[in-house]
């Protein structure tokens, strides 16, 4: 039986944003999500350093699949 490993693994993810029943991927190579709270929400930070800042909350993080799934707030205008 062939030992797992984790080595030479990458760990970025895809975020993706369900908004009024869809689902879109807002961006790919994610390394940091780091929350916002004087903004309610999340700044994405990818592999080379590009930042997004986008509004709602965390639905689901899926560490198998590498996706994180955020929820916009109804309330949510101006960012992503």
């Amino acid at each position: 039986m062939a030992a797992f490993s984790l080595e030479g693994r990458m760990c970025e993810a895809k975020v993706y944003l369900r908004d009024n029943g869809s689902e879109r991927q807002i961006m790919e190579d994610v390394v940091r999500v780091q929350p916002d709270d004087e903004n309610n929400a999340y700044l994405l930070v990818g592999l080379l350093g590009e930042q997004k800042l986008v509004q709602g909350e965390i639905e689901m993080i899926d560490f198998l699949k590498h996706k994180v799934y955020l929820r916009r707030h109804p309330s949510a205008t101006g960012h992503e």
